[in-house]
């Protein structure tokens, strides 16, 4: 008599369990439910030619036309914000900005401190070479990072 309370004690073990969780990945930000309410705040670091930041703080260049690109093909608006590259990781390091691009090197000190995306898989020029770019977003944001990942691999060639 005991084993036919087992099985249904076990679906329900199971059940109530799995009822607690939610979407995964999980932003510890919401930093989507942002963008879409309040636009991507993305800073840029002026490092020719991959980010271009104009005297009237206009942004351009290969890495700024891909994160227009992220944002067109989910609905957010951008707001640049130009600045230095350590107080633009800074920020991004304590998620108040959405991703910084430009600026970039292989041995940044902010590497352990903040979420790189994939390669970005640019070139400077058509027949330039393609050096690793990549772009940084804040720390624990998994959600985030993962549909940018997604964009860069399904819609800009990354791998």
């Amino acid at each position: 008599m005991a084993h036919s309370f087992i099985a249904p004690a076990c679906a329900l073990a199971a059940l109530l369990t799995l009822s607690g969780c939610g979407e995964y990945p999980r932003d510890a930000d919401d930093m989507r439910a942002q963008a879409e309410s309040q636009g991507m705040r993305v800073g840029a670091s002026h490092d020719p030619p991959w980010l271009l930041v104009a005297a009237d703080g206009s942004v351009g260049g290969p890495e700024a036309d891909l994160v227009r690109r992220f944002a067109d093909a989910h609905g957010y608006r951008i707001t640049w914000l130009p600045g230095s590259h350590d107080a633009l990781m800074g920020d991004l390091e304590r998620a108040r900005l959405h991703a910084v691009v430009g600026g970039h090197h292989p041995d940044s000190p902010w590497k352990p401190k903040v979420g790189w995306s994939r390669p970005l898989g640019l070139r400077a020029s058509a027949d330039g070479p393609m050096p690793e770019r990549r772009v940084a977003l804040p720390p624990g944001q998994s959600a985030w990072h993962l549909a940018f990942d997604r964009h860069l691999v399904g819609r800009e060639g990354a791998q």
